[in-house]
């Protein structure tokens, strides 16, 4: 965590150049890895992470110190993601046959927008430290320990953060879709 606190005294610092060296130099590979989960391959984690890239140097002079710095790049990065898929999903269509064959079938209460909607505004009511936990476990499959070690936490402590994180995603998606 040595390295995490060098990159955080030099945002603190406002050497924004420096800072942002050590970030693509230190979390580069754990950020790729993060858009490839995310998107599920090479070329759109690429094109992602370079516009994440992008939107953390424009945003560096925003880090209060907060959090930690890797924290607040990997949001960055999982925003881009998100975005992409959904432009992604914008830009794909159905088949005019496809769609007779979709109104034919039972109609759903739901569609993929709002899902998606409510799902981020459950992760984004999340205490930080839950979200972090709920998006490192559960979108990357990051072992406990492996985010221990970036959290400086207990394995115990984040598996009951994870285990909470999941309940109050759960609660507050069923009340949000009105599910049973």
């Amino acid at each position: 965590m040595e390295e995490q606190k060098d990159i955080k005294s030099l945002l603190l610092r406002q050497q924004w150049e420096a800072s942002f060296y050590q970030i693509v130099e230190q979390y580069s590979d754990r950020l790729y890895h993060c858009a490839k989960g995310i998107l599920g391959n090479h070329d759109d984690a690429n094109d992602a992470l370079q516009e994440a890239y992008i939107n953390i140097w424009k945003n560096l002079h925003k880090f209060k110190g907060d959090s930690a710095v890797f924290s607040w790049c990997y949001s960055i990065v999982r925003n881009q993601c998100l975005t992409a898929l959904r432009k992604d999903a914008k830009r794909k269509h159905v088949s005019t046959e496809d769609q007779h064959h979709l109104t034919q079938t039972a109609p759903l209460r739901w569609d993929g927008d709002e899902i998606e909607a409510q799902l981020e505004k459950a992760l984004a009511s999340l205490p930080e430290k839950q979200r972090l936990v709920f998006e490192l476990r559960y979108y990357q499959d990051m072992p406990y320990e492996a985010i221990a070690g970036l959290t400086e936490t207990s394995v115990g402590a984040l598996k009951a953060s994870y285990h909470h994180a999941k309940q109050k995603i759960g609660h507050q998606l069923t009340q949000a879709l009105n599910l049973p």
